[in-house]
């Protein structure tokens, strides 16, 4: 009975469209009556949650944003290389159908606890519950902008309205706060939500969104918790599926195959194939592996050869693990070192502590606050230090919003600022002809 409970709890069907603008169909269809839902199993409802985000293809999501950037290429995909993405694409569908039926099953989690607060039991399996629906909402908003908002409780038949960015961002630091909440402490464990999880996700989204003093103060609040701990060997270590790596905060992971199968997940998007992993058409850029230095531990996670459908001699990123269960970061702990550095900065303060943290374990060179002429200066190199952690883990977008990098590099291919977002896919428009597209498209 739970097995077939989990599999349809899972499977949510969420596309389709309502026949007034502006409003999109997310009905929730779980397969399982309310009543079903019991203490025993409302646990499988979230880990249902974590599969129906992940789909068996949440590459998607870290490839896409991250081939709009500048720090990865590739030859196919090409209307997210010019950031002149066609509404009829495929992968929109993907982006824009698995985190509502995240959300869905969130829901039905959330409405149980909400219902069964006294049992203590219930406190982080919520929590978690929180946190996934927070992230959720954080994929939709900086995927496609505005997006409908659900608690569980519409009417099946009823179209939920394309919210404002702002109620959207509510949405998200609401359900963030009651994670860190209800969540425990990090126990070793990164395939489980945690209080710092959720903390280091709010403090993104704090500095995404130009709250510096919250951000430093949470990520502050990370780094002294105790619970982690930055690697200066085996940088590779931190990626591996359930890994006992104190550098992972947070990681969803997908189902195993049930085949021998390694060669999928981010390794099979980014590797360089010639057996290994990877379709050898998704490479680095060139500059910026040139800009670690020899000493640094993460420089060698990259191999050059050429790759299978281009004429040039490239850099492929190997720094994910080929395995049979692949498993994603979320958040780790490096990120909370880099935004309290960057947090400060933005106030107009240089100190390079952080800064230097982070770097020492990397066993790079490190730097004086002299060194940078303003907290300008230092800006540049917290931003080019992101790049160099976090290549391939679907920051750089963001990253080059918040820089004020991205407007520039749309119009270095001639696209429209609007296009720092994704078009709504076009099926929505076949239900729904008189639905608002995102500007720009």
């Amino acid at each position: 009975m739970k097995k077939s409970f989990f599999l349809h709890i899972s499977a949510c069907a969420i596309m389709g469209m309502a026949s007034c603008a502006n409003k999109l169909d997310v009905q929730p269809d779980t397969l399982v009556s309310p009543d079903q839902v019991n203490s025993s199993n409302v646990g499988l409802v979230l880990n249902g949650a974590r599969l129906a985000l992940t789909n068996n293809a949440f590459y998607n999501y870290y490839i896409l944003t991250e081939i709009m950037g500048d720090d990865v290429q590739t030859t196919s995909l090409q209307g997210y290389e010019l950031c002149n993405i066609p509404v009829t694409d495929n992968s929109l569908t993907i982006a824009y159908r698995y985190p509502f039926a995240c959300v869905n099953n969130a829901n039905v989690v959330i409405r149980y606890y909400s219902a069964h607060t006294g049992e203590a039991a219930l406190r982080p399996i919520a929590g978690e519950a929180y946190l996934l629906r927070a992230y959720a909402y954080m994929l939709l908003n900086e995927q496609f902008g505005k997006v409908a908002i659900m608690d569980g409780t519409e009417d099946p038949l009823s179209y939920p309205e394309r919210q404002s960015e702002e109620k959207v961002k509510a949405e998200i630091e609401a359900n963030l706060l009651k994670a860190v909440e209800l969540l425990p402490d990090a126990g070793g464990k990164p395939l489980k939500g945690s209080k710092q999880a959720a903390q280091l996700l709010l403090a993104r989204f704090y500095l995404n969104n130009g709250k510096f003093a919250e951000a430093e103060n949470l990520a502050n609040a990370v780094i002294t918790s105790g619970k982690f701990a930055l690697l200066d060997e085996k940088f590779d270590e931190i990626f591996k599926y359930n890994t006992a790596s104190k550098e992972m905060v947070y990681a969803v992971a997908e189902v195993s195959s049930g085949v021998n199968n390694t060669k999928q997940g981010l390794p099979g998007v980014y590797g360089p194939g010639s057996g290994r992993a990877g379709g050898a058409n998704i490479w680095i850029d060139s500059n910026l592996v040139k800009s670690y230095e020899n000493t640094d531990i993460r420089k060698p996670f990259f191999t050059r050869m050429k790759g299978s459908s281009i004429t040039d001699t490239v850099w492929f990123l190997v720094k994910f693990p080929e395995e049979l269960q692949p498993s994603y970061p979320i958040c780790r702990y490096s990120e909370a070192f880099l935004i309290a550095a960057e947090a400060k900065a933005r106030t107009g303060t240089v100190d390079v502590t952080r800064y230097n943290e982070l770097r020492a374990k990397r066993k790079a060179s490190l730097a004086a606050n002299g060194d940078f002429a303003n907290a300008a200066a230092f800006l540049d190199a917290i931003e080019l230090e992101r790049r160099r952690e976090f290549v391939g883990e679907r920051h750089r977008w963001q990253d080059m919003r918040r820089f004020g990098k991205a407007i520039p590099w749309l119009e270095g291919f001639q696209q429209p600022a609007g296009h720092v977002i994704f078009p709504i896919p076009e099926r929505l428009f076949t239900l729904n002809p008189t639905l608002q597209q995102n500007d720009d498209y």
